[in-house]
């Protein structure tokens, strides 16, 4: 299935409000994560949502936040081709700073089927008008744009606050009025970076309000949960009940991908590096002692990258499970 647009990833968002299920918008910064993500949604029959970061981009494109973001995108958009599952790109957390230099290009280039504008460290109505402007900027493109209201406490790649304040939902009300927004980003009391769900105090009963009070209104939206990685499986389904459609997920990636390198190269150690004491060039290939030599059946990067995607692909499938969006893609 080629890769999808702003049009297509509607009609996954308007049945998985109807279904009460989610997307997982899964972050990437480089192929193994990627590739992983990929292979579990395939095997799962579920749509795929990935999503680059500002930081992202700019770790790809190696301190160029544009090049980075084409060479993503456009990898995903090779790979959709041969997949039987919608795909969709997802920008994440741009800031109304940065609108500019990365959303006016990415739409033009068509890069992304959404994308997220962050301005929720602004006052509201400052909010509201560095929302709408990307919103007027994407309708021509028939691209999604979501908005945030409320901060949610932590740090994600370039976004921080010390601080988490829940989403007022009459105020929510009045944002998706006056932004026109095609999703909604809340605060419910999760956090951006390492943080046990169990320890959270989640607000659920917030999206249920937000929710309702949007129905009533006759402008339901998808709601969106940041800062999601940590939550048991009870919790997400609970916020899923409440009206999320899509659920971030990020930390949970970067930790898997750190774990499963880290017990590669702890079982690997002794066929990459040179016994103690023994000097080794990697230009030469001479050892000081003459004997050792490292193992290229091990030291190639292809090997530990293998073992990263599957580990990768096994919490991918996991997370399907919780949200419940397996079996159910438009084009499966």
């Amino acid at each position: 299935m080629p890769y999808l647009g702003g049009r297509e990833l509607g009609q996954v968002y308007r049945r998985a409000q109807a279904e009460r299920f989610a997307l997982i918008a899964n972050n990437v910064a480089e192929p193994n994560v990627l590739l992983g993500i990929l292979a579990a949604y395939e095997e799962a029959r579920s749509d795929l949502l990935v999503q680059v970061s500002v930081g992202a981009a700019k770790f790809a494109g190696g301190g160029k936040p544009l090049a980075g973001l084409r060479a993503l995108a456009r990898y995903v958009q090779a790979l959709a081709v041969d997949t039987k599952i919608g795909v969709f790109v997802n920008l994440d957390h741009v800031t109304p700073d940065q609108v500019d230099a990365f959303i006016r290009p990415a739409l033009a280039e068509g890069l992304c089927s959404s994308v997220m504008i962050d301005a929720s460290a602004l006052p509201f109505a400052d909010n509201v008008r560095a929302t709408r402007t990307v919103v007027e900027l994407a309708r021509p493109y028939e691209v999604l744009v979501e908005g945030e209201l409320g901060l949610i406490k932590g740090v994600e790649d370039e976004i921080s606050s010390e601080e988490a304040f829940y989403t007022n939902p009459d105020e929510a009300l009045r944002f998706v009025t006056e932004t026109e927004v095609d999703l909604l980003a809340i605060s419910v009391g999760t956090e951006h970076g390492v943080s046990a769900g169990r320890e959270l105090k989640l607000r659920p009963d917030i999206a249920h309000a937000v929710d309702a009070r949007l129905r009533a209104a006759q402008l339901p939206r998808p709601l969106v949960l940041h800062g999601a990685s940590g939550l048991a499986a009870d919790q997400v389904r609970t916020l899923i009940q409440a009206g999320v459609c899509k659920v971030n997920k990020d930390t949970t990636y970067q930790y898997v991908y750190a774990r499963a390198a880290a017990d590669f190269f702890a079982r690997s150690g002794a066929e990459i590096l040179p016994p103690p004491g023994v000097a080794f060039d990697p230009i030469t290939f001479d050892a000081q002692d003459g004997t050792w030599r490292p193992n290229k059946k091990v030291f190639d990067p292809r090997v530990v990258g293998r073992e990263i995607q599957d580990a990768i692909r096994r919490v991918a499938a996991e997370m399907i499970v919780q949200a419940g969006s397996g079996g159910k893609s438009l084009y499966a």
